[in-house]
């Protein structure tokens, strides 16, 4: 089913599109049909939801999602409120939001700080639809003094949940889906989804103005992707892979345009500041990059995207093309990964050593992907690789707590 998602908000709709992947919901951001989220005008947050879900249906013809949230601080008596995303005035970041709430909360003592997250999310069929499905969602804890992690979005650092001892933006992403505001919102919204008998039965098809989705896999060198990567486009031809350029020397049996773009450092310098790129990073001495011309023009035409790069790279994307799906491929150990790189036999030892150690480096960026895939045997691996394509990999999430034990180890 494709639902437009009411919000200009990469967090919330990486979350969501997360969140939505398990029931068939496939998220289309908004800025794929050039629409930005109108004047938050309500007083609460089900008027400003249905407001927003309203106005996106209304331009593109399609079932719209959107969710109005925020949080509520007893001792500010209930502020920020719907005013969340701007407490510290119009177009404020996230940071500054949140020195402001600290910043208001100074001499708030330890047992006065409560505080709880609210979310309402609003599903139309149609602009007018009489019967639009609501749902809501709270999630209670209170507000430290001191913000901790780097994850989620908005008041995340300083939020710490009842019952827990890391805060919001230290949370794993499968974790923090499955007790947050939105994920029990969403929870509710998708146990009534069949309510709405015609959801998703109009809208665009594919070729006629909805745009592709865009795969974005990373690995640490030796870890396989590459040969995954070849076997997932002989599965599901259906796919577009975009070759990257690089600047590093042609192996005997790569060919010009296939494996990479080869180009010399001069030509590929003079090409990043042109803004050419949608992602380029230096890895092992070499530059690596993603024309942005054909992978826009691809997803503009329809066709699903695959990009092969780095996790720095994956990360750029991600900023840009916040609607993206990232798969980060591990090893079934280090022995396995020093086995595959010298059993590539085009490396020297010397080249061989300094990959093994900046994979350990890699591997410490799992976290940030939607979804982990473990290469220990090959044709499981692609299965996997295939059900996320397919939108069944939500055994799949990088949060998973089966991860651990693999992670321990190859962290260690």
């Amino acid at each position: 089913m494709k639902v437009v998602l009411a919000s200009g908000n990469p967090g919330k709709l990486r979350e969501l599109a997360q969140l939505l992947a398990p029931h068939g919901l496939r998220m289309l951001p908004q800025s794929a049909f050039g629409l930005e989220t109108p004047p938050e005008t309500g007083t609460t947050f089900r008027e400003n939801a249905l407001l927003k879900a309203r106005h996106v249906s209304r331009l593109t013809g399609l079932p719209a999602l959107a969710d109005d949230s925020g949080i509520e601080v007893d001792a500010l008596q209930g502020r920020p409120g719907v005013y969340s995303a701007r407490y510290a005035g119009e177009g404020a970041s996230d940071a500054e939001n949140l020195r402001k709430l600290l910043a208001d909360l100074q001499s708030v003592p330890e047992e006065a700080r409560t505080a709880r997250y609210r979310c309402v999310l609003a599903l139309v069929r149609g602009a007018q639809d009489p019967e639009p499905l609501l749902a809501e969602g709270t999630w209670s804890g209170r507000i430290l003094r001191v913000p901790r992690g780097t994850g989620g979005f908005g008041y995340d650092p300083a939020f710490l949940p009842d019952g827990l001892e890391h805060t919001a933006a230290e949370l794993a992403a499968a974790q923090k889906n499955a007790l947050s505001h939105r994920g029990q919102a969403l929870r509710a919204l998708a146990d009534r989804v069949g309510e709405l008998p015609g959801l998703g039965g109009g809208g665009r098809r594919r070729g006629s103005g909805e745009p592709g989705r865009l795969f974005v896999l990373a690995a640490p060198s030796g870890a396989g992707k590459t040969s995954l990567v070849r076997a997932l486009l002989e599965r599901k031809p259906s796919l577009s892979l975009s070759v990257s350029h690089t600047t590093r020397p042609q192996r005997p049996t790569e060919t010009n345009g296939r494996e990479y773009h080869f180009v010399g450092s001069e030509a590929f310098e003079r090409s990043v500041a042109e803004g050419r790129f949608l992602e380029h990073a230096r890895v092992f001495g070499n530059y690596y990059g993603t024309a942005r011309e054909p992978v826009e023009r691809q997803l503009a035409s329809g066709a699903d995207v695959v990009l092969e790069i780095d996790w720095q790279g994956a990360r750029q994307v991600r900023a840009a093309m916040p609607a993206c799906e990232s798969i980060f491929v591990l090893p079934p150990s280090r022995a396995a990964l020093e086995q595959r790189l010298r059993g590539r036999a085009t490396d020297s030892a010397e080249v061989i050593a300094r990959r093994l150690r900046e994979a350990a480096g890699d591997m410490t960026h799992w976290n940030e992907f939607d979804y982990v895939v473990v290469n220990d045997q090959f044709e499981p691996a692609l299965e996997d690789l295939v059900h996320i394509v397919e939108g069944r990999g939500e055994a799949l999430f990088a949060g998973r707590p089966a991860l651990a034990p693999l992670l321990a180890q190859l962290l260690a």
